[in-house]
């Protein structure tokens, strides 16, 4: 931070300190005359600045009174900062809901875009509290909502819409077009972010096409600018229903073409009304198969989701979609059993779009962070609370940075700048310096105006509102009433309303009745008896298992558990547990077993490799600039395809993986697993057409 950043923070901190020690309405001149770093300044830029620093305070939360006098039409206004305006209300919370926050906290730590700030907002909540972060819940709960697509970039692109939206003020920037293979400039009025399946969207009125459009963050190029230097840029949007990105199933996103009629195996029809029964009419049978009904305006998506199923669904009506469901499975099949043909020579990389890396970007610039002034409020609050009713104490310097996730060289420049704070008239609130590892406190004149918690920015009650519908819609754990209570308590002490300005996508997680035995039973480190269906290999099996961890990886849930008749680590999606049964038998934890890195590479039911297998897959201009997105080291043709590297555990994930591609993926290697790939789609198009039809 330079000079100038440095001296405006002094500046604002010291407004802010006059105002609260006056008591009382005060001039402009006033504030002139007293205040730390407006004096010298001539009227004008006094004004400016004044008002500036006025609007910045307001931005994060800290509201001046101000009043005009009636009796003297010449004097000019008064200003004030009412205690009111200043200090957070005092929140009661029980010990369940101040466990549940730093639950919240603990899990979204280093996984959440929003984490800094929900680490200020707890701080300013539950100061001077124990943190109950060793709770057996947090430790038995993995989280990871960062996608492979979220950088720093990211994180920067949130923080400019967050307050566009706020604002209401139309934004432009440049993006490219995944499905027109296109860059071009768009101006959005924006009306949402929205949170699915790890990765970051904002939903507004493009101006361009005239109507509501999706866009991904990831995919937003250079800089995002606001149109006008006006405060408002357009009204509030009314009746916009966004239940079209956060509720519906991949082939209804567009607008419905047709109802498709879906046949269910007794294997999987409990699944499908589990995961997808809200988006059409299911109807079971006796014999547990059901018939699905969906409407679909994506006719790929719908056919592909088919595939992934296998022998578990066929589609019987319309014609149209059943015989487009033969097609894909005989290309399919036909490009599976020929030797794949070459491509020629492959386009040169393209060096203005490289795949992000973990690996290279910091980990602390991939989350939105808090404002300075914020920070330092919390900060000289959290000093001046160490004091009491003494004038002054010592806090170790380790205790600081973790608790503002700080390094020493920001505590440093921290405490230089709280030391400068002035009152007017050079009183000061504290006086604090570095003794070998710990900082020494001495409370000043007006220290106890400081001692209390501020109020919170809008970014740290949103923050703080967005990670309890995080953890409060995803956490299969019992104890979300008490993040219930806590929110509406929050809501009530920070005058925000309810709605964020955030949606969050539906959350793969097993029903309500499993989700309650799973939960107790890791808690109770309680064995459990489940039947679990396993996607790729189409069948259900019984099993005994020591759960130890719930892990949260892409809006999906899994258990990390050990396998008795495996005899070793597995990972079980939740949304596949059909039924689970608590045993009259507890477990003592074993050491080794962990939570694994949530990459869709097959993993669950199998034991977590050191490393994946690596399969080549050409695939076709139909669908290869969305799969080179995910798998970016891609090998580009002219005619649009490419050739991509998978990772994967298990060879039944990756023969299903391809399926779903109905043809437009074709496997090169491994070669072996090609002809498992053109036998289960021979075995499919036998209910399709009979091999005599095909000749």
């Amino acid at each position: 931070m330079g000079q100038r950043d440095d001296d405006k923070l002094v500046r604002q901190l010291s407004l802010v300190a006059f105002l609260m020690a006056q008591q009382r309405p005060v001039t402009a001149e006033e504030i002139h005359d007293a205040v730390e770093g407006y004096g010298g300044m001539s009227e004008q830029a006094f004004l400016r600045r004044f008002y500036s620093d006025r609007s910045e305070l307001e931005g994060v939360g800290l509201k001046l009174a101000v009043e005009r006098p009636t009796d003297d039409p010449f004097q000019g206004d008064l200003y004030a900062m009412p205690p009111e305006n200043y200090y957070l209300p005092p929140i009661e919370f029980d010990e369940a809901e101040l466990s549940a926050l730093h639950t919240s906290l603990y899990l979204l730590e280093g996984q959440f875009a929003y984490a800094e700030p929900l680490r200020l907002a707890l701080q300013h909540l539950t100061l001077g509290r124990p943190s109950p972060l060793d709770d057996h819940a947090a430790r038995t709960v993995a989280v990871n909502l960062l996608g492979s697509r979220h950088t720093s970039a990211v994180s920067g692109h949130l923080i400019k819409i967050e307050s566009a939206i706020s604002r209401r003020k139309t934004i432009r920037f440049r993006y490219y077009s995944i499905g027109r293979d296109d860059h071009g400039d768009r101006e959005v009025n924006p009306y949402s972010l929205l949170y699915m399946a790890g990765n970051w969207y904002l939903v507004g009125y493009a101006h361009d096409r005239e109507d509501l459009r999706c866009f991904r963050l990831s995919r937003i190029e250079g800089r995002i600018t606001f149109k006008t230097r006006a405060e408002h840029d357009f009204p509030p949007p009314k009746d916009i229903n966004l239940a079209r990105y956060r509720d519906r199933s991949p082939w209804q996103l567009a607008e419905p073409t047709g109802t498709a009629v879906i046949a269910l195996s007794s294997t999987i029809a409990w699944w499908v009304d589990q995961m997808f029964g809200q988006q059409g009419d299911f109807e079971g049978h006796d014999d547990g198969s059901a018939v699905f009904r969906t409407e679909y305006g994506g006719e790929h998506e719908l056919i592909s989701w088919v595939l992934g199923l296998g022998d578990e669904a066929e589609v019987l009506d319309p014609p149209a979609l059943r015989d487009a469901v033969s097609a894909a499975l005989d290309q399919l099949r036909i490009r599976h059993a020929t030797k794949p043909r070459r491509r020629g020579r492959p386009l040169p990389r393209v060096a203005d779009s490289p795949a992000p890396d973990d690996s290279q970007d910091d980990p602390s610039e991939r989350v939105v962070p808090v404002e300075r002034i914020s920070r330092l409020l919390a900060f000289m609050t959290r000093l001046l609370a160490a004091c009491g009713r003494s004038y002054e104490a010592e806090v170790p310097c380790s205790e600081i940075r973790s608790e503002l996730n700080i390094t020493q060289e920001a505590l440093e420049e921290d405490l230089t700048l709280l030391n400068l704070i002035n009152f007017g008239g050079g009183c000061y609130a504290l006086f604090a310096q570095i003794e070998g590892d710990v900082v020494f406190v001495q409370k000043e004149v007006y220290g106890d105006q400081f001692s209390r918690p501020a109020r919170l920015s809008p970014l740290e009650a949103k923050a703080l509102l967005w990670a309890l519908d995080f953890v409060g819609g995803r956490l299969p754990l019992v104890g979300e009433e008490s993040l219930t209570s806590a929110r509406r308590k929050i809501e009530a002490a920070v005058g925000y309303e309810a709605s964020t300005g955030v949606e969050l996508g539906a959350v793969q997680t097993a029903s309500e009745a499993v989700g309650a035995v799973l939960a107790r039973a890791v808690r109770e480190d309680r064995v459990l008896e489940i039947d679990y269906w396993n996607e790729s290999r189409g069948d259900v099996t019984r099993r005994v298992i020591e759960p130890h961890l719930l892990m949260n990886s892409r809006d999906a849930w899994y258990l990390v558990a050990y396998c008795r008749r495996a005899e070793e680590q597995r990972t079980f999606r939740l949304d596949r547990i059909r039924a689970a049964t608590p045993l009259d038998e507890h477990f003592e934890r074993r050491r080794e077993i962990k939570a694994v890195p949530g990459r869709p590479w097959g993993l669950p039911d199998h034991a977590a490799p050191p490393h994946a297998h690596i399969a080549t897959v050409w695939c076709s201009p139909v669908i290869a600039r969305r799969m080179a997105e995910e798998h970016p080291s891609a090998e580009r043709f002219p005619d649009g395809s490419a050739i991509i590297e998978i990772p994967y555990a298990s060879d039944d994930w990756l023969v299903q993986e391809i399926t779903k591609h109905a043809g437009e993926a074709v496997l090169h290697t491994p070669e072996a697993l090609r002809v498992h790939i053109a036998d289960r789609a021979e075995r499919s198009l036998a209910r399709y057409i009979p091999a005599r039809a095909r000749g």
